[in-house]
């Protein structure tokens, strides 16, 4: 029951950067691992310059630091922040 509740929770997250206009499934394989929880947390913390939070990238990562900031382009609205 509670990985149904996760599961939810996730698609409500994906949801809310979608309407923000932050593709961040197209660049990280999973929103809610160590990268994706990062730059999330720093978004709703009031952080949100591309590049800085692009930076979070772990070593190793397929993707560059720089498509990560172009999915990081978007429209950070305080009602989408509020979903998030």
């Amino acid at each position: 029951m509670l990985v149904q509740y996760r599961s939810a929770h996730v698609q409500h997250m994906q949801k809310a950067l979608t309407q923000m206009n932050l593709p961040l499934t197209n660049v990280l394989t999973d929103i809610t691992g160590v990268t994706g929880m990062k730059i999330i947390r720093d978004i709703l913390a009031g952080e949100h310059n591309p590049q800085v939070l692009a930076s979070y990238r772990a070593p190793g990562y397929r993707k560059t630091e720089t498509e990560i900031a172009k999915s990081l382009e978007g429209c950070y609205k305080r009602e989408h922040l509020f979903v998030l």
